[in-house]
């Protein structure tokens, strides 16, 4: 596909929400940049344009996936930008609604793998940083918390778990004699 105008950037943004509720704001920038072919300008404007005209419903969460520092933008389509959407389908030609729904599929997988592992701390006090650590990314649930003296551990532990949960917990249970 070809650069892709402004008007053309909302339809897609609309429908990759549609089709991803939930989806954060830097996964679906990097979606619209690097599969549907719009700039980050191009994007930017027509995201802005998407949540000024209350199309899209912006809510900032601390999600714990590690794609930003602190709270990240979680995306969904408000029955405005529905209404737009219904209206807008039937004149979307075939290679564009096939083009949108492989982008589609492939955010939806982002986002999953996104949330297979999560890892947040938050302040206790002046000397005590809690960190919250969860996955599911190995057949099983797993949560736990712990308590650190320093950011700079919290946050190393943190891009750990993110990297490599499934081997931490197998580690773990094998350390418990569990597995």
């Amino acid at each position: 596909m070809a650069d892709i105008s402004i008007a053309q950037a909302k339809i897609h943004i609309l429908y990759l929400v549609d089709a991803v509720p939930g989806v954060s704001y830097h996964a679906l920038m990097e979606a619209v940049v690097n599969s549907l072919y719009a700039d980050f300008f191009t994007f930017s404007q027509a995201y802005n344009e998407l949540v000024a005209g209350n199309l899209m419903d912006v809510k900032s969460e601390d999600t714990g996936t590690g794609e930003a520092v602190g709270s990240t933008e979680i995306l969904h389509v408000t029955a405005g930008g529905h209404a737009i959407l219904d209206d807008l389908r039937p004149s979307l030609n075939a290679p564009v609604i096939e083009h949108l729904s492989a982008a589609a599929l492939q955010l939806k997988e982002t986002m999953m793998s996104l949330l297979t592992a999560t890892a947040s701390y938050s302040f206790q006090g002046s000397d005590s940083i809690l960190i919250r650590l969860s996955s599911s990314n190995s057949g099983m649930p797993f949560t736990a918390t712990l308590t650190v003296s320093s950011e700079a551990q919290a946050q190393k532990i943190c891009r750990a778990w993110r990297k490599s949960d499934a081997a931490a917990i197998r580690l773990f249970i094998d350390s418990l004699n569990l597995g």
